[in-house]
């Protein structure tokens, strides 16, 4: 019973089951125990929090991430599996990257200085690269994750790949990228696949409409004011101009020139370049697909508050990526666990909530099993959780 104090919540449990084939019995040990603890402690380090499911010592979760021999690939494979048949309505794919700030690290693998989202300067830390897929039920859920090495494979490189493994379980209809993300290269792989793109590209890009070839910001300074068409998407104002276009290496284009009102300046806001391989498809939509690009942000920050994508101290570049991996895995697990409840209730959930109510369940078992437990383990076991904190 000792043991047994905290378990793990009964349906979160289930999931982790499914993955038990993957690993011997020590190292499904300390999966459920990493993963578990990735959950329910954002606050708090992974080894202090294992210590109330099965004390052991910290070199054996390090190990875990660094040197056991467990196959990532088979875990992943099995990972995309139940994701694709718990969630049936993906048809979207999203593709971007972000970076993980360690201003003060000195000793990690495959440190760089990037352009930082947040500062919008060059800082110290890793880029990662991340890839998802959108449904309609659920919204973003995250399919495929790596770190960037620099004089190794370029940032389009590992899209190409995470393209080409996705299609072995999901061939998406159209794929949403950003701006670094919209070469000749990928939207010539998307193609090759027979999916669709819409992606932004930069201002500098040369672009052809009506037999004149300009950047693309020369073209938007020739708009009439009266050729713009007003709408409101998700409770925003845009205006767009759309006109067919041609790009060197990606032929025939739907390009939309769009902007968004500023409510507190009273005034249009920057341009927006949009382009898409499906000429048919009319501005509002363009604007509206491209949109859905914001799930993959929202990974980024709950996966930074929530379950420590952010504040990693591991060193060796295969601890890292493991643990890069594992977050995505559980943050994968938490949006079937967020749409199971959704059906039951019809209650929708955030990452943290859902976080805060597998901690809950966590001491609901604590406190049952408590009861049967004796008083010097109890006083023992409240100064540990004491430290989790």
């Amino acid at each position: 019973m000792h043991a047994n104090l905290l378990q793990y919540p009964k349906e979160w449990n289930n999931l982790l089951n499914v993955f038990k084939n993957c690993f011997s019995k020590p190292q499904f040990s300390n999966f459920c125990q990493t993963t578990t603890c990735m959950a329910v402690s954002p606050y708090s380090s992974i080894n202090r929090w294992s210590h109330l499911y099965a004390k052991k010592h910290q070199s054996t979760l390090n190990d875990f991430l660094t040197a056991s021999p467990w196959e990532e690939h088979k875990v992943h494979s099995q990972l995309s599996r139940l994701t694709v048949g718990r969630i049936k309505d993906f048809q979207i794919g999203i593709i971007d990257d972000t970076m993980s700030h360690k201003p003060y690290a000195k000793k990690m693998d495959h440190l760089g200085y990037y352009r930082s989202g947040v500062s919008k300067d060059r800082e110290k830390g890793h880029s990662i690269v991340t890839h998802g897929l959108h449904s309609r039920e659920v919204g973003f859920v995250p399919f495929d994750i790596q770190l960037y090495r620099k004089n190794d494979l370029s940032k389009n490189d590992i899209a190409c790949a995470m393209i080409d493994r996705t299609k072995w379980h999901r061939n998406n209809l159209l794929y949403i990228i950003d701006t670094w993300y919209s070469g000749v290269r990928l939207l010539s792989k998307i193609k090759s696949i027979k999916s669709h793109y819409i992606t932004e590209v930069k201002s500098n890009r040369k672009v052809t409409i009506d037999y004149k070839s300009r950047f693309v910001r020369e073209h938007a300074q020739n708009i009439e004011e009266s050729d713009f068409n007003t709408v409101i998407i998700n409770g925003s104002k845009y205006r767009f101009f759309q006109v067919s276009a041609f790009i060197k290496g990606l032929n025939s284009i739907n390009l939309v020139f769009s902007q968004k009102y500023d409510e507190k300046e009273n005034k249009w806001g920057e341009f927006y370049f949009l382009i898409t391989d499906i000429l048919n498809l009319s501005g509002e939509r363009v604007i509206e697909l491209f949109l859905v690009r914001g799930g993959i942000e929202g990974f980024h920050r709950e996966a930074k508050q929530q379950l420590g994508l952010e504040n990693y101290q591991l060193r060796t570049g295969r601890g890292i990526e493991r643990y890069l991996f594992l977050v995505l895995l559980v943050y994968a697990l938490l949006m079937l666990l967020i749409q199971q409840h959704m059906r039951r209730t019809f209650e929708i959930k955030t990452i943290g909530e859902m976080c805060r109510q597998l901690k809950a369940e966590c001491y609901t078992t604590l406190l049952q099993n408590a009861r049967h437990s004796k008083r010097e383990f109890l006083r023992d076991f409240c100064v540990d959780l004491a430290l989790a904190f």
